[in-house]
């Protein structure tokens, strides 16, 4: 008897290890394969518009300022390549265009999003530019956000500061 309990306990234990695993590391058993683990990565489709807040660092050239943005971002096939447009939300006019990469960040349902952000011809921002990091992540309704994204002037006398978004 006392045996039949030990193995039983050895059992539970194993299977609560593997619960955990599987919804922690998003890993999945793929029948046939004797029971071989396997990680299935995130697929970072995050084309759509997002809307935004930007806010500069303290030391920004022209005194900080905390704005709203709209950014639209779009892929092919959920590639690796994103590009798309900041654009003012006050007044709907194109302030910068968008380039980068976007790659799984592995064990999370988040994204690594990287890229460079360039002043349009007459807007503002014209002789900036931008380069833009961010941690983008699937929310539990579905849709992507992002919460600690920096933004870091490498060209032109222009502000740094951070930003975060949602999208719509």
């Amino acid at each position: 008897m006392k045996i039949y309990f030990k193995i039983m306990f050895i059992v539970l234990l194993v299977l609560t290890f593997l619960g955990f695993a599987l919804a922690e590391e998003k890993l999945t058993i793929k029948p046939g394969e004797n029971e071989k683990l396997t990680v299935k990565p995130i697929k970072c489709c995050i084309s759509g518009k997002y809307e935004g807040i930007s806010k500069d660092s303290p030391n920004c050239p022209y005194g900080p300022k905390t704005e709203k943005f709209t950014m639209a971002i779009k892929q092919t096939d959920c590639g690796s390549a994103v590009y798309g447009e900041v654009i003012e939300s006050s007044t709907g006019s194109v302030k910068a265009k968008f380039e980068g990469t976007v790659t799984p960040i592995p064990r999370s349902n988040c994204c690594s999003l990287i890229g460079k952000a360039k002043g349009v011809p007459g807007s503002p921002d014209e002789n900036c530019v931008h380069e833009v990091k961010a941690k983008i992540c699937r929310s539990a309704t579905g849709k992507w956000e992002v919460i600690d994204g920096t933004y870091t002037a490498i060209a032109g006398k222009c502000c740094s500061g951070t930003f975060s978004m949602k999208q719509r």
